[in-house]
């Protein structure tokens, strides 16, 4: 088997109905991965008749439907998938993608190109090379084509700072200054999907909504951390991979559609990205930090209630964020 798709689906039928087929259609086309593509998909207790639809629709031995009794997590999910699993590349997908023609091949193919390099990986001299490609993502496209910012750099206090402040995103400075969330002036890197630039955009972590990955990787570093429930867990698998010299990167020309929050709220996805931070932070950092990195969220929600409550009128943000203040 050559490459296993880790799909988790949570009352989302219809979406995770179209992900498994464009998944499995994409698969089927290539010559290189008919055959040797398995689907898992892991459902986390719906209440829509999501595993029913499922079962009825794919048929196939090669598409396996798991359910779970009870809700799990989106990272004790996958780790449900991933220990299945029998691929050589594993790809975990979110149920609210659609994988465009030729992207499943493009990353794979990309992925076995790129040979491992022990002995030049853990030297500081050759950082700039991509000679432990171990987690490979596509460019993520929003429903009208455009291009989905994803990934970003490791988290520290610079970083964080930068990213909760909104000084990454000023215009001509922006794009110099380390941030964890790559977004507004920082995607420079969208000229390479729209020349057909086939030249990798390494970041330090990518996003869990579709990302390739090495048996290898997994098997030296160990799964996601299922303490996370639901987002940061994609940030915190990178912060283990990069620990061990494993590169990340982007395929500009191996597309996925994202349609984006379809299984959770927007709100649940900010307040669980802020929260997964302290956690992050405390797992990985220097413990004097914390205190540090809970100063800036602070910072952060204040700025942004500002700015949603004053300036752009949108109440709901203002909320979201008056709420994270209240339990950061």
């Amino acid at each position: 088997m050559t490459l296993s798709i880790i799909i988790i689906s949570y009352n989302t039928k219809y979406l995770t109905l179209q992900s498994v087929e464009s998944a499995w259609r994409d698969a089927q086309a290539s010559p290189k991965l008919k055959g040797r593509t398995e689907i898992i998909v892991i459902d986390n207790n719906s209440s829509d008749k999501s595993v029913a639809e499922l079962k009825e629709e794919f048929n196939s031995k090669n598409i396996r439907i798991i359910r779970n009794k009870n809700n799990a997590g989106f990272a004790a999910a996958n780790n449900q998938g991933i220990k299945l699993a029998k691929g050589k590349f594993l790809l975990l997908l979110n149920s609210d993608t659609i994988t465009q023609q030729g992207a499943l091949e493009t990353l794979v193919k990309t992925m076995e190109s790129y040979p491992l390099d022990d002995s030049t990986s853990t030297l500081s001299s050759e950082q700039h090379r991509l000679d432990k490609l171990g987690i490979l993502a596509p460019t993520l496209l929003n429903e009208d084509g455009t291009v989905q910012s994803q990934g970003g750099q490791l988290p520290n206090l610079l970083s964080l700072f930068f990213h909760m402040t909104f000084l990454d995103d000023l215009p001509l400075i922006g794009k110099f200054l380390p941030s964890t969330q790559h977004t507004g002036f920082r995607q420079t890197e969208k000229l390479r999907y729209y020349t057909k630039d086939q030249r990798l955009i390494r970041r330090d972590w990518v996003g869990g909504t579709a990302m390739l990955i090495r048996r290898e990787l997994i098997e030296e570093i160990g799964d996601l951390d299922s303490n996370i429930f639901m987002y940061g867990e994609d940030i915190e698998f990178c912060i283990r991979a990069r620990h061990h010299h494993w590169d990340v990167a982007i395929h500009p020309q191996a597309k996925i559609t994202h349609l984006g929050s379809a299984s959770s709220s927007a709100t649940n996805a900010l307040k669980g990205e802020l929260k997964n931070y302290i956690y992050i932070w405390s797992k990985h950092k220097p413990l004097w930090q914390l205190p540090l990195a809970r100063l800036i969220i602070k910072l952060g929600c204040v700025m942004r209630i500002f700015v949603f409550g004053t300036i752009l009128k949108d109440r709901r943000r203002r909320d979201v964020y008056q709420s994270i203040l209240a339990k950061i």
